[in-house]
């Protein structure tokens, strides 16, 4: 798959909850959730090629968040493309 290639739901679903749990089911500092949501909303635009939105006012602590977790989601996608998994 390349940067570009979106992926069925059914088959994109399970990578991202796959890939959201090595993120953050490990020791590491907490993130909250508008982070969180932030990560997933990023791979499910990469994956099924979502419209990436944030649901949170600009300007707000969760829409810095939102952002900071849409950043290490990229990093999550280009990891997983690079691994040829």
């Amino acid at each position: 798959m390349t940067a570009k290639e979106t992926m069925s739901v059914a088959d994109a679903l399970p990578l991202i909850e796959k890939l959201i749990s090595a993120a953050f089911n490990i020791p590491r500092d907490p993130r909250s959730d508008a982070y969180k949501v932030g990560a997933r909303e990023i791979l499910m635009c990469r994956t099924i090629g979502t419209k990436y939105a944030c649901p949170y006012k600009l300007g707000t602590a969760e829409a810095d968040a939102f952002f900071a977790g849409s950043d290490e989601g990229n990093r999550i996608w280009q990891q997983h493309l690079n691994s040829g998994a």
